[in-house]
């Protein structure tokens, strides 16, 4: 199935579904297409299969035609009354970060259901995702700091 880019103006209604096995060619696909430097696509399949796929109580991996994330609910030892929900892993075709937009709509549904007491976007995405976080309700969080080690 082909799903058209919208036109301005046009709502379209993509309902995303859950991930499945029989998915795993086509997200390594996108995932090596999208991240050709720094994707392991045989360590990403052995989380997929032998983790994500065998938890569905934690993990919440959600698609349509062109895009799909992975959402992992934690906690902190400290806190274990406030379960969080962290979106790992957020991918798309080119031109298709509206179906993306989707998924993530799902992924905070989801949260939801589950009483959270936060949903973020932990995707270490070499994309900008701030537009995308402000118009899904989402402050931003600041100061960030980090040190990478090379």
């Amino acid at each position: 199935m082909v799903v058209p880019v919208p036109a301005a103006g046009d709502r379209v209604l993509v309902k995303p579904w859950i991930c499945t096995e029989a998915d795993i060619n086509w997200m390594h696909d996108l995932g090596s297409r999208r991240y050709p430097q720094r994707f392991d696509s045989i360590s990403t399949e052995q989380w997929f299969r032998n983790v994500v796929m065998k938890q569905p109580l934690l993990f919440y991996p959600a698609r349509t035609e062109n895009a799909y994330c992975i959402s992992m609910l934690g906690l902190l030892p400290w806190l274990p009354t406030e379960v969080e929900c962290n979106v790992v892993f957020i991918c798309t075709e080119p031109g298709f970060m509206w179906e993306g937009i989707h998924c993530l709509r799902a992924s905070i549904d989801w949260a939801k259901s589950r009483r959270c007491k936060l949903w973020r976007i932990s995707s270490d995405t070499d994309y900008d995702l701030r537009a995308i976080a402000l118009r899904l309700g989402a402050t931003e969080i600041s100061p960030r700091f980090e040190l990478r080690f090379f």
